[in-house]
Parts: structure tokens; sequence; C-alpha cells
């Protein structure tokens, strides 16, 4: 099948902190490769939580005419 392409726009995922509502999550620590686990802890009250084979923050790319 030929390549296809299209002009895209980065964009930054975070994610708000469960406890507080209000720090951002970042990785604290290494994925775990049999489970996927990602530590992160929140900036402000450094509560602790995992996300499977997700990290924050990161860079996603969306196409030109896509809504954020």
């Amino acid at each position: 099948m030929p390549e296809v392409k299209r002009e895209v726009r980065p964009v930054e995922v975070n994610y708000v902190c469960d406890a507080c509502g209000q720090g951002m999550m970042a990785k604290s620590g290494e994925i775990d490769p049999t489970t996927g686990d990602i530590e992160h802890s929140c900036l402000i009250c450094d509560h602790k939580q995992s996300f499977q084979w997700r990290s924050y923050p990161r860079i996603d790319h969306i196409g030109l005419d896509e809504k954020i």
C-alpha cells in the first residue's frame, strides 16, 4: 500500500491530579515492561498514580482540521 502524507500539528497532553484537582501529573518512574504501568506524581501534592502504557505530559499529533 502506498504512503499517505498529511499535515499535522503537535498538541500537549497533560493529566490533572485526581487527588488535589490542580497539579499536573509527571512521570516519576520507569515503565514496567510486563504490565505497562508507569508511576506518576502530582507536581503540587505529590499524589502517586500509575498509568498503563501512557506517560504525562506528552506530545500527540492531530490533523490540521481536527479539534482538540
